[in-house]
């Protein structure tokens, strides 16, 4: 691939051989169980892959709408790191009106996820009924999540991933493309397969314990421990 311009047409969900190639450059790994592209670029090039809600080692998959797009991504990032979650999070709690209309988006999450699955033929997926992603229905965990709902679903469905957006104006918006050097087109896609999802089930998907982090003193205490080991062997 000499650029980033995309083959298939604009409107097009069905993902094309070059698609899932411009998902793994995007990603930096190689991207599987891609069912559907829900969003794309003015240019063609996918914003959002839609996951098919069991992968193929048949471990259940909630979340269905993935961000992509590098720009997009790191831009709500920054979101997150300036605290717009917190800020959202609180709003929930106090404007029942809001509150409504983001279980309302879970909903439609759900929805749209049982209507994937039924055109992808995967069919439903009980262990992950009534389970949707980003923190809804109720609180809001990952704005990636929320804006890439709002970009597969449209304006209109998920309140807090279109205030997203409309955030993230001073960096990207719909109407044009910022695909150009936004991810390496040189040489090969990646085939390295770094995904933590195994066939373990759907709590190591949710979330796992985060690693326990050595203090310096125990560090310090390894290396002490490996030097006797050294010396006596």
């Amino acid at each position: 691939m000499d650029d980033n311009t995309a083959t298939a047409p604009g409107d097009s969900r069905q993902p094309s051989a070059q698609d899932l190639d411009v998902l793994s450059r995007q990603l930096g790994r190689p991207v599987r169980d891609v069912v559907e592209i829900p969003a794309r670029c003015v240019c063609g090039n996918p914003l959002v892959a839609a996951t098919s809600p069991r992968l193929s080692n048949g471990t259940p998959f909630p979340t269905t709408f993935y961000l992509t797009h590098p720009v997009i991504t790191s831009a709500v990032s920054r979101l997150e790191a300036a605290g717009l979650m917190n800020d959202m999070n609180d709003r929930l709690a106090a404007d029942e009106s809001l509150a409504a209309f983001y279980r309302a988006a879970h909903e439609a999450y759900l929805a749209a996820r049982a209507e994937i699955g039924a055109r992808s033929g995967i069919g439903a997926v009980p262990e992950i009924d009534g389970v949707s992603a980003g923190g809804m229905p109720t609180r809001v965990k990952c704005l990636h999540v929320l804006v890439g709902h709002s970009l597969a679903a449209g304006p209109g469905v998920n309140p807090l991933g279109d205030e997203a957006i409309a955030a993230i104006s001073e960096w990207w918006t719909a109407e044009r493309c910022y695909c150009e050097g936004a991810w390496d087109t040189a040489g090969e896609a990646p085939s390295r397969d770094l995904s933590r999802h195994g066939p373990q089930g759907l709590p190591d998907i949710v979330g796992r314990p985060a690693p326990v982090r050595k203090s310096t003193t125990d560090k310090a205490a390894d290396s002490k421990t490996d030097a006797t080991t050294e010396a006596g062997a």
